[in-house]
């Protein structure tokens, strides 16, 4: 018997989501009720999606009740030209959705796109070509056909019988397509409409013709534009206000009065919030399911980010990347105005509107970018060694991240801010380099030199401090001044016996660190490291030598 692969369930975070699958039989399949089957429908991706939609007894049933989002995601993940089967059961409300998300370059309805889907709802039959006629709006129906088509003639010349009229072709119009594909398509398209549907064939038609294209098409965009909007999809300009600071210690949570949407009678929004996965705090909320109106509120959210991020929603690994931020930043505030209590953080979270947490998180996280973006214009920057530079550097990323070095337990690439841990661990981060400022600018007898950025090789504080340190072991006084290639043998006799540092110069310079600047023993144990691996390197050769490297060496020593 024919199997199929069905995802089996567990529950996490906001939604029953995949673990693994198991096979089944197609009848088992379909002994589930259409809600069970939805339900499994929605966890599924891609491919799978498609198979378990195919495969149900009952698939016309199945495909009207998918959010059109959700439609969209699948059609484009297997390729529209591949989904026949599902653009001929979706709905004229779904695929008025679909033309919305797949047709349009901006304000302009594109030749391209439009007749490509002209001829993919051809392909869908008769039937579903007559149902989008009678259901869907004359407006579109008329911009789709005015951009492959001019109408020369029609029904004021419909009962002339002068010479040239009697031998017109049967059809009631003379049209002038703009290409032999789209005579081809929409000629066919024409000929079930004026059969099928003679009186809606006339109204839109006789539209075509006396609308002004700019005019048509400006009407047309607004009311598309008014559809997504309430899906939360609107310019990218206008949605960038999801991004508006607002300053953490001053917001107050609640204040959310009847949150209504004309999107919220769209079909199970949940759907598409399963891409991604809640962690943390908003995980514990989310984790005895999510209703039907803060799903809908939360899809809102999550499409007003993708706009403002211009995300291409028809792809799903970005749409999973955006989902998963929108979950992470929400994590942030309620975690920053509950800390732990979950059960604070659920009338929060049910009491605020979704926006302004996620303003707030957002803000938690800029306030730390800001930070950093000044320490990124300070004089100290260029000259920062590599575990801070990349920690600022990835903070000042998009989306911003932390920056850890490698451990035995842990990696080095960039974490997402997902938890108000993260930002504390940024937080000290800062303000160790913040001490690093204050060290290099006031504790120290002596300043930083202005960033040559001709310099091919340029030093890095460790190296300066070190090269300082390295002067005052020979007795001159603590500042970075170039070595002699004939100092280097001298250091490493002074710092090192039986191939290990001295744990004499190793407590010596910590000392001294801790009474001049106690909030950078860190920079000092890095600095120590250095030079353990610096002196501790068998190569030879000047060139590669990390001492060279690392120290200011004069360029004639070298």
């Amino acid at each position: 018997m024919t199997k199929i692969n069905l995802p089996e369930k567990r529950q996490v975070g906001h939604l029953t989501l995949l673990r693994q699958g198991r096979e089944i039989s197609l009848a088992e399949y379909n002994l589930l009720t259409i809600a069970e089957q939805l339900q499994m429908i929605q966890q599924a991706q891609g491919k799978q999606k498609y198979n378990l939609l195919i495969n149900a007894q009952h698939v016309e049933q199945l495909v009207p009740q998918l959010h059109p989002q959700e439609l969209y995601l699948t059609i484009n993940t297997l390729g529209a030209e591949y989904s026949t089967e599902l653009i001929a059961l979706a709905s004229t409300e779904q695929l008025t959705t679909l033309l919305d998300l797949d047709c349009w370059e901006e304000d302009n309805l594109s030749p391209a796109l439009s007749l490509f889907w002209l001829e993919l709802l051809l392909s869908t039959g008769e039937d579903k070509v007559c149902q989008l006629i009678r259901q869907m709006e004359p407006e579109i129906l008329a911009l789709f056909l005015k951009k492959h088509l001019i109408i020369i003639r029609g029904l004021e010349v419909y009962d002339d019988d002068d010479v040239e009229n009697s031998k017109r072709l049967e059809g009631i119009y003379d049209i002038d397509y703009s290409s032999e594909n789209a005579e081809k398509v929409i000629g066919a398209i024409l000929d079930i409409w004026q059969s099928r549907e003679q009186e809606s064939y006339l109204l839109v038609m006789e539209m075509t013709r006396s609308e002004n294209m700019t005019v048509l098409e400006e009407e047309v965009y607004q009311t598309r534009s008014n559809r997504l909007l309430d899906l939360g999809i609107i310019p990218s300009v206008e949605a960038k206000g999801i991004y508006s600071y607002i300053d953490p210690e001053v917001f107050s949570p609640g204040g959310k009065s009847d949150f209504h949407l004309e999107a919220d009678n769209q079909m199970n929004p949940a759907a598409l919030l399963a891409c991604a996965e809640p962690h943390n705090l908003l995980a514990q909320l989310l984790s005895d399911g999510i209703n039907p109106d803060i799903a809908s509120e939360l899809l809102f959210l999550a499409n007003r980010k993708m706009s403002a991020d211009a995300i291409d929603i028809s792809d799903i690994r970005y749409v999973t990347e955006a989902l998963q931020g929108t979950y992470d930043t929400l994590n942030l505030a309620l975690e920053f105005l509950a800390g732990t209590d979950s059960q604070k953080a659920g009338e929060i979270f049910n009491n605020t509107y979704l926006l302004h947490l996620f303003q707030l998180g957002s803000s938690l996280i800029k306030k730390r970018r800001l930070q950093g973006e000044k320490i990124a214009t300070s004089h100290i920057y260029p000259f920062l060694d590599y575990p801070e530079l990349l920690f600022i550097d990835s903070l000042l990323q998009n989306p911003p991240a932390l920056y850890q070095e490698a451990d035995a337990d842990g990696s080095s690439k960039p974490q997402p801010l997902t938890s108000i841990n993260n930002l504390t661990q940024v937080d000290n981060r800062l303000s160790q380099i913040e001490s690093l400022q204050r060290l290099f600018s006031i504790d120290l007898p002596f300043k930083l030199q202005q960033y040559d950025r001709s310099a091919e090789n340029h030093p890095t504080l460790s190296g300066i401090f070190l090269t300082a340190v390295a002067n005052q072991l020979l007795g001159k006084e603590f500042a970075p001044v170039p070595l002699l290639k004939a100092d280097i043998a001298r250091l490493k006799d002074k710092t090192f016996s039986d191939g290990e540092m001295s744990e004499h110069f190793y407590r010596e310079i910590s000392q001294s660190m801790q009474q001049i600047a106690p909030d950078c023993t860190f920079f000092i144990h890095f600095c120590l490291d250095v030079w353990e691996h610096i002196f501790l390197s068998s190569d030879s050769h000047v060139d590669d030598n990390p001492v060279f490297n690392t120290l200011l060496v004069a360029a004639e020593n070298k």
